[in-house]
């Protein structure tokens, strides 16, 4: 029989207000093409001597971790699965300015330890002492998805029950530099370049006060409308659910025509008639910024509210309560993620 899988809780730091959904009300509207994020109050969740040691994309982890464990209670989670596509650019770039700098003479070793992908996922463990199955997942814009791909997987053979997922991703100044200069970014129109900390815990057990359900996943290469739609409607199928049970659909537009206009394509060809809901211009563009798609739609299925400022278009349909939201992210060569919140 195949196990449910649920978000228990899920926490952000980006550009809104860190560590809360006061977005929904009073969001921030970033007006630069790079807008860095919000970081909490650090010295709240961590010690001040081991905070001085890390870089904000580890700090911010932790903390959007830590939260989430103390909301659900959940002190050990069996697996940590983490996603990220640049993984700790900050200090591999200060080990890289210290190499050059130094004469490769006398450096230290804290930047060097700390630029690994997978150094989030290590320090994760280590303060939440928790030594299941722990990995980490850098595969580009889908980066996010392999890695709560990997939960369901997991969760699916029966070998745990929990898994603290995350999505976490910085952005430095040289590197906009050149991913504006390379078009990614920074054009004209588009939605501000952001940095991502999400974290969720995902569990087989369901409660009264979850967020939602993971209904269905799939990830694949497509550049067709038409393919998009068969595997919807097979998504569906297998989660016993019909096209009405999809009260909205939340894609990964942000103000580059090119990018926008197959979202635009697929939302009329493969689920026609509900309302298209974007995310980006609130959080940012990134590599893992999909984590905050998923992480928004969990909080809209859970107050069975969509502020209007999360629509499409000028004239936008609306709806009560949603009771189901499908994700999807779409990269330019063809990799694309379905994911069925309800």
């Amino acid at each position: 029989m195949k196990r449910k899988a649920y978000i228990q809780a899920a926490m952000q730091v980006s550009m809104q207000q860190p560590l809360s959904e006061q977005w929904m009300e009073e969001p921030v509207v970033g007006s630069e093409p790079f807008v860095r994020a919000v970081n909490p109050t650090f010295r709240d969740f961590l010690p001040a001597n081991e905070a001085r040691r890390m870089g904000n994309l580890m700090k911010r982890a932790l903390v959007t971790a830590l939260k989430v464990l103390a909301d659900t209670g959940i002190e050990h989670p069996d697996a940590i699965i983490t996603g990220t596509s640049l993984g700790c650019m900050e200090s591999t770039e200060k080990f890289l300015g210290a190499l050059v700098e130094n004469g490769e003479q006398t450096l230290s070793p804290t930047f060097f330890m700390q630029s690994t992908h997978n150094t989030v996922g290590s320090a994760l463990g280590i303060h939440t002492k928790s030594h299941g199955y722990n990995t980490t997942y850098s595969h580009g814009t889908m980066s996010f998805e392999m890695a709560l791909q990997d939960c369901l997987m997991q969760m699916q053979l029966g070998k745990i029950t929990t898994a603290l997922v995350g999505g976490h991703d910085e952005m430095m100044d040289s590197y906009f530099d050149l991913l504006r200069k390379a078009g990614h970014v920074g054009l004209e129109g588009m939605v501000p370049c952001g940095e991502v900390a999400v974290s969720m815990m995902v569990s087989t057990n369901d409660s009264a006060d979850r967020l939602c359900e993971i209904a269905g996943m799939c990830i694949f290469n497509s550049q067709s409308a038409d393919d998009i739609k068969v595997r919807i409607e097979s998504m569906l199928s297998e989660a016993s659910m019909t096209a009405a049970d999809i009260s909205a659909v939340m894609t990964g537009v942000n103000g580059n025509a090119a990018n926008d206009s197959f979202y635009t394509a697929m939302v009329e060809t493969a689920i026609p008639g509900v309302p298209h809901l974007r995310y980006k211009h609130l959080f940012g563009e990134n590599f893992t910024a999909s984590a905050f798609g998923v992480y928004a739609a969990a909080h809209c299925l859970k107050r069975g509210y969509v502020p209007p400022f999360m629509y499409c278009g000028d004239r936008p349909l609306t709806m009560e309560a949603p009771q189901g939201i499908l994700l999807c992210n779409h990269a330019a060569d063809g990799e694309t993620s379905l994911i069925i919140l309800k």
